[in-house]
């Protein structure tokens, strides 16, 4: 292979011209053999140039020379050479003279195989002109008034040969062929009156309308080759900036013209550069470029495909143009717009009930559609894809706005039960022929769709939203969201199109607001089995760390007064409202395990534990909200006709059951708990004294009124050690006597006083006997409780023989667990008395003991005397005097303490006075110390010992 280079000055005509299968004669002839090609190569024709944002400043500023003075500045890059391949018929002489080589270009067919013609316009876009193709130059020296075209100058008789004997910068690639006779090259270089020449250049047209073609109007078509030169990455001119023409274009040029020529109005190629007026429409790509030698005046370019994950149909159109820039200096800088329309503002729900599961907000809406100010994505938004036929493509972006934010596109949602609008950022995905498909509807795409979207999360304003959109509706169908996370759906429906839906929703639970002051926002998700099955209960399910306590133990009154119900939600069912999905029916028997729903004991009855006291359990409690327009929810909780059993201190019978009803509105609050059928043996076990018997126990409160307790059918009966008091109790009809209930917000209790009459038996007095017992039923989860004494701490009974006299009481507190407290005390002495009428006094000495057992095990028992006495004169003067010393042993300690207390008092009539000497206490034995330990000083004498320790050290 050889060339040469033509260099003409005057017209400014360079060209590179190599040959094959041609043979010099020796005589500046070449002689053309079989498959004969000449190889017209041109310099670059195309310069790729950053643009910018309108208005925006030159991202460059370059010094003026060495004036110090500075010159905006843009980047740009050079195209590769171009070049012309014809086939030269056999035999066919060429003079090795400029006007020889340009004639035989002009009247051999042109090669358009890959490898073989390419013109480089615009940068890294390879263009080869398609149908059929010819070549005619024109040979006519003219001015340009007459039209006519000048013929080329000479070469001259000797041309450079390329060292290895190749042509520079043209090897082909692969097998070619010639193309016939359909496009035609006129050359054009005009000599001007004052004896100018105009640039030489040359034009192709196409051959079959030769006659018809017109300046403006080539009728060429050309194709775009080689994806591996157009997916070539784009220089990197900045976060702003990009090429007029980059990579995505160029990639989907390579594909769309494949089957489709582009039309070109104008091919020019000169020296200096091509001038190109080409347009290409597509079923979803646009493209149309304008550019004067090598230099754009016009980019536009037009993508349609559809938003991700939402799925509405969409454009994006840019266009780049040349300004002159008065805020540059003037220069003539490459500018660029983006537009993003919405061509499908509103989408409806598809048709398979799956997907409208998913993404239960009906309608979808996007109120603005139109978005500019759009930063280019040309400028590495682009996000490119192999998709199958058609190599890596540019498939998507994220439209940002100009200040580097994702735009958020306005969404409204028409639902059943509200309006929702929010702005969420939006995928834009090219629409890409794929032959047997689009790209929209490749699963491969749509997966790194749904990998590069991710999760996005909104608040929106508090709205009651139907999340089932079923005709019956569900209490728990209705919810007030609060915010939602949207994601692309993996099972791509081609029908369907793209498809979001909710992987979360924030929901606040107003039935817990109103029952328990909790007004925290849950996060849940659409549960699994709804999502594959429409018509199952359980809806949403809280994410793992959002399991939520319904916990009534510390605010009875809101749940009934006799009822604490304690449990864990991790689930929201559509006919229950918030359940525990570890204690839902069994499917085989239909039973919930109470100690499933129920862990804790405080979840209680009346203080018994729920888990152990209910049985054939088939429903947990109904806590739902029932919205209403234009008002708050109206709250239920229900849980009705509970069948119980016995535990402990419960007896239950066949039919004891167990109503709850709560009702919260704004204008109506009413709170009723029902016991039904069951009875209290106090203390639980064989050794059972007293059986309280319930033939109904209601508590009832209504708005903000008291609580009201009911109780019907009670019956009082001693059993056990006590049934020799069932006489005095048939006596005094206990059962019916009112007087005996103490009722309040805080519980039960019902006290009984059996008061016997005076004991005597000659010297023998006992008095101030009474047989008390209480029972108390709480209303905030803690046990019923049982107390049961003769006589009390407060008022013992009194015992006297002769001078000698004493009391004591005894006391026990018994629960469903056992004894709680016992406390037992007797003591016994002497009293003397004299009185001389002027004079009187007495003196005594008793001595007792104290036993108390608490219920953590503690015991302690004290013994102790008490001596004194007093003496009176006149009435006008009195003194008395008590001493008592005690001796006492505490378990808790393992000690045993002694004590002294000494109080004396005198009264003389208008003066009174009295002291108290306080030992405190002496560690005898056990414990921790040995030593006495003064308490309660008397604050006179604190500060006579803190006075006296201020002189200790004087005159020492």
């Amino acid at each position: 292979m050889r060339y040469v280079l033509l260099i003409r000055p005057e017209d400014h005509l360079v060209l590179g011209v190599s040959w094959t299968g041609c043979v010099p004669d020796g005589t500046g002839m070449l002689t053309a053999g079989d498959n004969a090609r000449l190889t017209v190569l041109f310099p670059p024709q195309h310069v790729g140039e950053e643009c910018s944002p309108p208005f925006s400043d030159a991202p460059l500023v370059l010094a003026a020379g060495t004036t110090g003075a500075s010159v905006p500045g843009w980047r740009g890059v050079l195209a590769g050479p171009s070049r012309i391949v014809v086939g030269v018929p056999s035999g066919q002489r060429i003079p090795l003279t400029v006007q020889g080589i340009l004639d035989a270009v002009a009247t051999v067919p042109l090669v358009v195989d890959l490898g073989a013609t390419a013109i480089e316009i615009p940068w890294r876009t390879v263009l080869v002109p398609g149908g059929r193709m010819a070549r005619e130059v024109s040979r006519s020296r003219a001015t340009p008034a007459d039209g006519a075209l000048p013929s080329a100058g000479s070469l001259p008789e000797t041309s450079p040969t390329a060292p290895d004997g190749g042509s520079a910068g043209l090897a082909g690639r692969g097998p070619s062929r010639s193309g016939d006779d359909s496009v035609v090259c006129r050359h054009t270089g005009a000599t001007a009156p004052n004896g100018v020449r105009g640039l030489w250049r040359t034009r192709l047209v196409a051959a079959e309308a030769a006659e018809a073609v017109t300046l403006s109007d080539a009728r060429l078509s050309v194709r775009v080759v080689d994806h591996d030169i157009a997916n070539t990455l784009d220089p990197d001119f900045g976060p702003d900036n990009s090429l007029g023409t980059p990579r995505a274009t160029r990639t989907r040029l390579v594909d769309e013209t494949a089957t489709s020529p582009a039309d070109a109005s104008r091919l020019e190629l000169s020296s200096l550069g091509a001038t190109l007026h080409v347009k290409g429409t597509w079923a979803a790509f646009e493209w149309e470029q304008r550019a004067v030698l090598g230099r754009d005046m016009l980019v536009r370019t037009r993508f349609e495909g559809a938003l991700y994950p939402l799925g509405h149909r969409a454009e994006y159109l840019e266009i780049v143009t040349r300004e002159f820039d008065a805020s540059t200096g003037g220069a003539a800088v490459l500018r660029r717009i983006g537009v993003l329309t919405v061509l499908e503002p509103v989408r409806h729900p598809p048709d398979d009930p799956a997907l409208r599961r998913r993404f239960p907000l009906g309608a979808v809406e996007i109120a603005q559609t139109t978005f500019t100010d759009l930063e280019s994505p040309n400028a590495g938004g682009w996000q490119f894809t192999g998709l199958p036929g058609v190599g890596e493509q540019a498939t998507h972006f994220l439209p940002t706005t100009m200040a580097g934010l994702p735009v958020r596109f306005p969404i409204r949602c028409v639902t059943a039960t509200g309006v929702v609008t929010f702005g969420v950022p939006l995928l834009f995905v090219a629409e890409i022929d794929l032959g047997t498909g689009t790209s929209l509807t490749d699963p491969g795409l749509a997966q790194r769709l749904r990998d590069d979207y991710g999760t996005v999360s909104v608040s929106i304003a508090p709205t009651p939203l139907d999340l089932a959109g079923a005709g019956g509706r569900g209490r728990g169908d209705i919810h007030e969201v609060h915010g939602l996370t949207l994601a692309g759906l993996a099972e791509h429906s081609p029908a369907a199109g793209y498809r979001a839906g909710l992987t979360q929703l924030d929901i606040a639970l107003p039935a817990l607001r109103v029952l328990r002051g909790d007004d925290r926002l849950t996060s849940v998700r659409l549960s699994e089995n709804y999502l594959r099955d429409g018509a199952a209960d359980i809806l949403l399910e809280m994410l793992p760390d959002q399991a939520r306590d319904i916990d009534f133990a510390g605010d009875a009154a809101r749940s009934g007064g006799l009822l604490t119900p304690k449990y864990v939600t991790d689930a929201i069912s559509r006919t229950l409202g918030p359940v525990n999905l570890r204690a839902l029916p069994d499917p085989a028997t239909g039973l919930i395990d109470p100690a499933t729903l129920f862990p804790s004991d405080q979840a209680a009855l009346l203080g018994f534990p729920l888990r152990t006291l209910v049985t054939q359990l088939r429903l947990p409690p109904e806590i739902t909200a029932v919205p209403r327009v234009g008002a708050p929810p109206e709250v239920h909780m229900n849980w009705r006709d509970i069948a119980l059993r016995s535990v402990g201190t419960f007896v239950a019978g066949p039919g004891t059951r167990l109503d709850l009803t709560v009702v919260a509105t704004p204008d109506r609050n009413e709170t009723r708990c029902t016991v039904k059928e069951f009875a209290l043996e106090l203390p639980p076990g064989p050794k059972r004294v007293l059986r309280l018997s319930f033939a109904a126990l209601t508590f009832t409160q209504r708005g903000g009124a008291a609580p009201e307790v009911a109780v019907d059918g009670l019956r009082v009966e001693f059993v056990g050690a006590l049934n020799l008091l069932k006489e005095l109790q048939d006596l005094v009809q206990l059962g019916d006597t009112g007087k005996m209930l103490d009722v309040s917000a805080r519980g039960i209790t019902v006290r009984y006083a059996l008061p016997l009459p005076p004991v005597t038996a000659g010297a023998f007095v006992m008095r101030n006997i009474a047989l008390t017992s209480a029972v108390d039923i709480p209303f905030d989860g803690r046990p019923v409780g049982f107390t049961f004494g003769f006589a009390s701490r407060a008022n013992p009974f009194q015992l006297a023989v002769m001078m000698f006299g004493g009391g004591g009481y005894l006391e026990m507190q018994l629960d469903r667990d056992g004894l709680r407290r016992f406390e037992a005390a007797l003591e016994f002495g002497a009293f003397v008395a004299v009185d001389f009428v002027v004079a009187s006094g007495e003196v005594h000495a008793i001595g007792g003991v104290r036993f108390t057992l608490e219920s953590d095990g503690a015991v302690t028992l004290c013994g102790y005397l008490r001596i004194g006495g007093c003496v009176e004169v006149l009435g006008l003067i009195s003194v008395s005097i008590e001493l008592c010393l005690s001796l006492t042993y505490r378990s808790e300690r393992n000690a045993l303490v002694g004590r002294a207390t000494l109080v004396i008092e005198v009264d003389l009539t208008l003066w009174s006075d009295s002291v108290e000497i306080d030992s405190g206490e002496w560690v005898l034995a056990g414990g921790a110390a040995r030593r006495p330990a003064l308490r309660d000083r008397d604050t006179a004498l604190a500060q006579w010992l803190e006075y006296r320790a201020a002189f200790a050290g004087v005159g020492q």
